[in-house]
């Protein structure tokens, strides 16, 4: 069985911050879609059928994403958590920050939103799923 895939239960993603909370509910959406494409390869989104098996369990949370003071740039930041499933013992804490040009603070519209929380959370996965690859659960 040397080709057995780590599980990943993605837990669904929490806003701290936005600067409009119409887009809330997406920037969950694609954040949590981001996280499950990340998992492809080694690890595995599908739950385990053996008793007894032992993965990893993911949180993350969108920590700010909102125009700069200038109002040219979009920046978000991502923080996670990596703990055991099913235990929940805590073993990582990646973070993520993206950022994009925008013409003014008030031309932002959901498609920058989208992109740019995304692009964050693509960013944290990288060290996410190098430590849940190279860490036994």
């Amino acid at each position: 069985m040397a080709d057995a895939k780590i599980y990943v239960q993605v837990n669904k993603f929490a806003v701290k911050d936005i600067f409009d909370a119409k887009y809330k509910a997406k920037a969950i959406t694609v954040m949590q879609k981001a996280a499950e494409n990340a998992v492809k390869g080694k690890l595995t989104t599908d739950a385990p059928k053996e008793k007894g098996a032992k993965g990893w369990s993911l949180d993350g949370s969108l920590v700010s994403l909102s125009p700069d003071k200038a109002g040219k740039k979009l920046e978000a930041k991502v923080s996670m958590s990596i703990s055991t499933w099913p235990g929940k013992s805590i073993k990582a804490m990646p973070s993520g920050t993206a950022a994009m040009a925008i013409p003014s603070a008030d031309k932002v519209d959901s498609g920058d939103v989208e992109a740019v929380a995304e692009a964050a959370v693509e960013s944290a996965m990288k060290s996410a799923t190098k430590y849940m690859e190279t860490n036994a659960p």
